[in-house]
């Protein structure tokens, strides 16, 4: 694990969107396409915005979503939408977006639609909660065990979370750790003392956790103050 840290949020999202443009070039040019994942939320969006400006070869690139709350693209919720609006644009458009919340109102339907539109990702960009979630991998949700699961030929899982807003899809532990490269942006003191609590021990209640104890996949940490 490597650890990056930045006075700044825009320096962390220009240094994390070089990094992740490298890791998808060299995919690129070693197999022909590509597959990133990367998150929602606000925290990304100048991470995004940055990336749909990275000189790659759009039209090889497939980007999917790390997780997604069901709900349609035209809600403020929607990840699918912020993909969109702050990545998809300009050359970036020629892209092919694979969204999960294809039945917004049936988690069964989309779960059943994402599952068999999955592809694996090359290059996943993580998030971290507060309370040290990271997808849609929730403590005390009522799927995490499933989520967790090793060794797993699950992907992608429904997951309510037990306080926060809205039904998800979810990417799994197991396809977390299938991916070539891994990269989790943080931000704040808040969330670097859950992050430095997580490295200490694999433990349910920081999902976050069990992906920093498996060393056998590349994961950066990018990290402002």
């Amino acid at each position: 694990m490597q650890w990056f840290e930045f006075d700044s949020a825009p320096a962390a999202a220009a240094a994390l969107a070089e990094a992740v443009s490298s890791a998808l070039a060299t995919v690129i040019r070693e197999r022909g396409e590509a597959v990133l994942a990367v998150s929602g939320g606000r925290s990304p969006v100048a991470f995004l915005q940055r990336l749909a400006q990275s000189d790659l070869d759009w039209s090889r690139l497939t980007v999917t979503l790390v997780d997604e709350r069901l709900v349609p693209e035209d809600h403020a919720d929607s990840n699918a939408a912020l993909v969109r609006q702050h990545l998809l644009t300009g050359a970036a458009s020629a892209a092919r977006f694979l969204p999960l919340a294809i039945v917004p109102a049936d988690a069964t339907a989309s779960l059943a639609a994402a599952r068999a539109a999955y592809r694996q990702p090359d290059v996943t960009v993580l998030g971290m909660g507060d309370d040290g979630h990271t997808a849609s991998l929730f403590p005390d949700a009522a799927e995490l065990a499933a989520g967790l699961a090793l060794p797993s030929d699950e992907r992608l899982i429904a997951v309510t979370p037990p306080a926060a807003p809205h039904q998800r899809l979810s990417m799994t532990l197991a396809a977390l750790l299938a991916s070539g490269r891994l990269f989790l942006a943080i931000q704040g003191e808040t969330k670097r003392r859950v992050f430095e609590q997580a490295r200490q021990a694999v433990d349910d209640a920081l999902p976050i956790s069990h992906v920093l104890h498996h060393t056998e996949v590349p994961l950066d940490v990018y990290w402002a103050s």
